[in-house]
């Protein structure tokens, strides 16, 4: 009796699509689903897909002993979500990753922070900007933005601040800046280059996108590593490669610039 019971919950989950099996097929299909980056042009714009590259940093695999660079910010459903979620959501932790093929998790729709309706219009050095995830399994859900949470103390090493959010404040705001110091000043106002090398940073702790790369940790995805927002700066007062992103919308562009 209790195994026939058993079976007909067995089907009715199966029906209802609530087994974990069919969860995790959904949650990889609808995360790794591939999206379109390409644009016209050579040039950021408002509106477009994106996918925020750290080019510098190993990606901890090599082709023909030729070692690959690149980790993409990206969304991550922790194996303990899996059990009831599908998609991406609000406080998804963002990681990166050696994933770099254009997909839900890794590309997100640039916007302007002070008008989203703007498309077209090319990123300038100094524009403050969103980064909005889109949800494809559910059309209705409301918008997720890239969203740093200060926390007011000094942060353990392996804190990590930043994830997806359904509300949009000054947290969600980046700016960026050119890579040298010497282009600071003349660059500002400047459009940007897809794939050109840059410094990213949140716009209220005035602190630049980096990489956690002693924080790497074995995710439903494979190995990948953490992100915060913290200066790395050498004795000639330059950016490391920790800070060392790319802003891509060309999937053409995936080596160094």
């Amino acid at each position: 009796m209790e195994d026939h019971y058993e079976f007909k919950l067995f089907l009715r989950k199966r029906d209802r699509r609530e087994l974990l099996l069919q969860r995790s097929r959904n949650l990889f299909s609808n995360l790794l689903k591939e999206k379109t980056l390409a644009i016209s042009g050579t040039f950021l714009m408002f509106g477009y897909n994106v996918q925020v590259v750290a080019s510098d940093m190993p990606a901890g695999k090599s082709v023909r002993d030729k070692p690959q660079y690149g980790l993409a910010l990206s969304s991550l459903v922790s194996e303990r979500q899996v059990d009831y979620m599908e998609n991406i959501n609000d406080g998804c932790l963002m990681t990166l990753s050696p994933i770099v093929t254009p997909c839900c998790r890794n590309s997100f729709v640039l916007l302007s922070a002070n008008d989203e309706t703007i498309h077209g219009q090319k990123l300038n050095y100094g524009d403050e900007f969103l980064l909005k995830a889109e949800n494809y399994g559910d059309p209705q859900a409301a918008p997720l933005y890239v969203r740093y949470t200060p926390s007011g103390v000094p942060e353990p090493a392996d804190r990590m601040p930043i994830r997806l959010s359904s509300t949009k404040d000054t947290n969600c705001r980046w700016t960026t800046m050119p890579l040298l110091p010497r282009d600071h000043l003349e660059g500002l106002g400047s459009p940007i280059q897809t794939g050109k090398r840059l410094i990213i940073k949140n716009c209220v702790a005035d602190k630049s996108l980096c990489v956690m790369n002693e924080n790497w940790m074995q995710t439903f995805f494979g190995p990948e590593c953490g992100v915060t927002c913290r200066n790395y700066i050498d004795i000639h007062k330059r950016f490391t490669a920790r800070n060392v992103f790319t802003l891509v919308s060309d999937v053409a562009v995936k080596k160094k610039a």
